[in-house]
């Protein structure tokens, strides 16, 4: 994808629209957090409006921002790059080589960084010297690069506030060359190898080229936390592990079932109604990608809290009345966390219109009418 390819891309994502918005705000205005009436107890730093949806912001669409926004950063589009020049897979998630092959890394200057074992051979070749080399690649591009490190500062911001506000993130990042630097752990080199496991084989006994490509992530790494200490004290960090910290931000990237069951109410319905039942054992059956699917359906987002006792409301599931049961699909409440089930009279038709809603019902519960003035205007506003 060229570059003005991706600029027209983030000028239209929702990413782009909430830095844009908030390009004027210190860190005090993502460090506050107020709950407002009704709001189920989600806690936040703005409101939103979706232009052309006719929802009102009862804290559903706040979390939908958060997980929109990153779930444009990790679309790939050809040649391997991030959509919108903010994350790049890694050569391991590219290639299909090595472990940690789902992993994303810092973009640098909008380049496809999956290049890293290209660029180890011609260093390899070169007879310069190391720290020669390293001056000319990490001082490239400054100019072009400047853009990327201001949506890094953003997305660390964004990071933070969604964990302030009890929202966890997909943020697929290396546990080494990111998790672990943010708290000091010491990683023993293992960093190039979950990045790219190739140009880790090449460089194994070569620990200062290995040290100068990573340095490629961490002048990335420098902007995203900049962005998250105006948000976070990001200094108390170094009480906790790698792994720690990834799951404060990230939570559980596994949807506990057990968990979810442990939460629930029931409103016109009781637990050993066959319906619930069927629920819960189609719940049970499903990928855990589908799994992401239904609670970004039942709540705009796509990650369950670590524990019980970060929910901040629980799972309701409400009997549909009005509807034959047959041919009505389920319906969901981002903002309280809520399905509507008619009565399925059977597992399989439950499981059928289940998972044709969670596949294909992208827009919210409407609140009000929207007019074709707003519809034009555009996809999202503040």
């Amino acid at each position: 994808m060229s570059g003005d390819d991706v600029g027209a891309k983030r000028k239209y994502s929702v990413f782009a629209q909430l830095q844009e918005e908030t390009k004027a705000w210190g860190g005090a205005g993502f460090r506050r957090g107020f709950v407002a009436k009704g709001h189920g107890g989600q806690k936040r730093a703005f409101k939103m409006k979706l232009i052309g949806e006719g929802v009102n912001d009862y804290s559903g669409p706040y979390r939908e921002a958060f997980t929109d926004a990153l779930g444009e950063i990790l679309q790939v589009v050809g040649g391997g790059n991030g959509s919108l020049g903010v994350l790049d897979p890694t050569p391991n998630n590219i290639s299909g080589i090595g472990e940690n092959r789902d992993l994303y890394m810092f973009s640098l200057n909008g380049s496809n960084l999956s290049s890293i074992s290209d660029v180890n051979k011609s260093l390899t070749s070169t007879e310069r010297s190391i720290r020669s080399t390293f001056s000319t690649l990490i001082n490239a591009g400054d100019e072009s690069s400047r853009e990327v490190e201001e949506a890094l500062v953003f997305l660390g911001r964004l990071t933070g506030t969604a964990f302030r506000h009890g929202i966890p993130l997909d943020l697929p990042l290396p546990m080494n060359s990111v998790w672990k630097a943010m708290v000091e752990e010491e990683s023993n080199n293992e960093g190039l190898q979950e990045l790219d496991s190739l140009a880790h084989q090449q460089h194994a006994k070569d620990d200062e080229k290995s040290t100068m490509l990573l340095m490629w992530q961490q002048r990335m790494l420098n902007s995203f936390i900049d962005g998250l200490s105006s948000v976070l004290p990001v200094e108390i960090f170094s009480i906790l592990t790698g792994e720690e910290l990834r799951d404060f931000f990230c939570g559980n990237p596994e949807i506990d079932v057990d968990m979810l069951r442990r939460v629930v109410e029931y409103e016109g319905y009781d637990e050993s109604d066959a319906v619930i039942e069927y629920f819960w054992e189609v719940l049970r059956e499903l990928t855990n990608e589908e799994r992401k699917r239904f609670l970004q359906f039942v709540w705009a987002r796509n990650r369950l809290p670590m524990k019980e006792s970060d929910f901040d409301a629980p799972f309701k599931i409400q009997k549909d009345n009005g509807s034959d049961g047959e041919q009505a699909l389920p319906s969901a409440s981002t903002c309280f966390f809520s399905l509507t089930l008619p009565a399925y009279k059977s597992k399989k038709h439950l499981k059928e219109k289940l998972l044709f809603a969670i596949n294909n019902v992208t827009t919210m519960e409407t609140d009000f009418q929207t007019n074709s003035a707003e519809i034009a205007e555009g996809y999202r506003a503040f």
